[in-house]
Parts: structure tokens; sequence; C-alpha cells
């Protein structure tokens, strides 16, 4: 999507920051959280340096959603556990698929984790409201760089690393009672829908789905109108899906 190279290390800036704060703070992680996000980061950080092999990746990723599962406060119905490790390994790999292109990634982790944060206020769960209020922060400070025309970019690190909070929130927010678990999928769904429509049309024509292409809706479009224009319909979007929660979120209060 890019004339001329643009580093793709923006997202070791923003963990940097996110670990900091939380450093600094009263929450307390779970041994098993703080693994599943060391394993993750370190192979893609790996990844942004020199390439790591698919097959090392993709097992990193079902280890790194495996340990947030186990770390969950109750367990789950063994059923469970297969289909959540293999959509949370596939919500890190769309996060990372669908950084690219200017202030994509960062308004998406601005606006999803914005709206999570609010609900899981409006229900009473300060310590992920907290949390999603933290990551929506650095997303706001990132996107100072990342921005039209983009400084720099997430890379594997910030874009996995993301994707698994994204996860994260999701399964404990669930558990916890801050929120029903479709909200986050409600919210999230302009990244995974396109995603996964792009994905499925890209296995079936028998193309090597893992590498990097410009078949996205939101590439295609940003190559036939311009990306200022197709972040504005990303935002739109975006806003538009986290709405829809936010309201029956409310609603559920009254």
């Amino acid at each position: 999507m890019h004339s001329v190279p643009v580093p793709r290390t923006g997202g070791w800036a923003f963990l940097l920051g996110c670990l900091v704060a939380i450093v600094v703070s009263p929450l307390i992680l779970s041994p098993l959280v703080l693994a599943a996000f060391t394993l993750l980061l370190v192979v893609s950080a790996l990844d942004d340096l020199r390439h790591v092999a698919i097959h090392f990746r993709f097992s990193a990723h079902l280890v790194a959603v495996a340990l947030l599962l186990f770390a969950l406060p109750e367990q789950l119905n063994w059923w469970f556990y297969p289909v959540f490790i293999v959509a949370g390994a596939w919500a890190i790999n769309l996060y990372n698929f669908m950084d690219g292109m200017d202030g994509l990634a960062g308004s998406m982790t601005l606006v999803g984790f914005s709206s999570l944060g609010v609900i899981c206020a409006l229900n009473g769960d300060a310590e992920l409201a907290w949390f999603c209020a933290l990551v929506a922060v650095c997303a706001s400070v990132f996107l100072v760089f990342n921005w039209p025309s983009a400084k720099i970019f997430l890379g594997d690190a910030g874009s996995t690393g993301i994707g698994l909070a994204v996860v994260a929130v999701s399964l404990f927010g669930w558990q916890r009672e801050a929120f029903e678990l479709w909200m986050p999928l409600v919210i999230f769904a302009p990244f995974w829908l396109d995603a996964t429509y792009t994905l499925l049309k890209r296995m079936v024509a028998g193309q090597r789905w893992w590498e990097a292409h410009r078949e996205h809706f939101y590439q295609r479009y940003a190559i036939r109108v311009g990306v200022k224009k197709a972040l504005i319909l990303q935002l739109g979007a975006m806003i538009f899906f986290s709405s829809v929660a936010l309201a029956v979120a409310v609603f559920e209060r009254i």
C-alpha cells in the first residue's frame, strides 16, 4: 500500500507504554496472562526483525490463546476450548492483516477499546474499564504518528499484541459479566468481516492466504478513492457498530 518503506516498530512503543502503566498501577495480572503476552510478543518481535516461519508463528498464537483460557476465573465446558483457541488465533492474525493502511488499526483500537471500556464502566467493572481506557489512550498517541500520511506502523509485535488484548478483554469481560460475548464481536465487526471474507476468498482460490497482499476491501477501496476517503468510510463503520453495542448496553441499564 506504500510506494516507500514505512517503519513497522510503532507497536513496540505502544506496548511499552501499556506495560509501564500496568507496572505502576495496582492491577495484578495472572502469570498465565503474562506468559501469553510474553510468548506472543517475543515471536512477533522476531518476525519484525527477521522472518519467522508461519507454522512457528501460528503455533505461538494457539498457545498464547490457550494460556489465556486457562487463566480465566471459571472453567469452561470442554468444547469451548477448541472453538475459542481457533477463534482467538484468528483474531490475532486478522489484526495483523488489517494493519495495512494509514490510521486503520489505530482507529479500530481507539474506537473498540473505548466502547468496551464504557460498557465495562456501566456494568461496574472498573478494573477492565481502566485497562480498556489505557489501551485507548495509547492508541490515540500512536495515531498521531500513524494518521495519513503515516510515519510508522504497528508491525507484528503491536498488531498481534492488540489482537490478543481484544481476545483477553472479550473473554474476561464475558466471564466477569461486564458484557455479553456478542458485544466485542459487533464492535470489532469492521475488522473480522473484511479479514474473514478475504481469507476465505483467497483459500478457495488456492492462494497463499498468509502472505501480504492488497485484496482486503479496505485496500481495494483505498486504491480506488484514496487512503483518507477509505479511512473515513472505515471510521464510519467502526462508530456505527460500536454505537449499536453501546446502545444495547445503555438500554439494559435502564
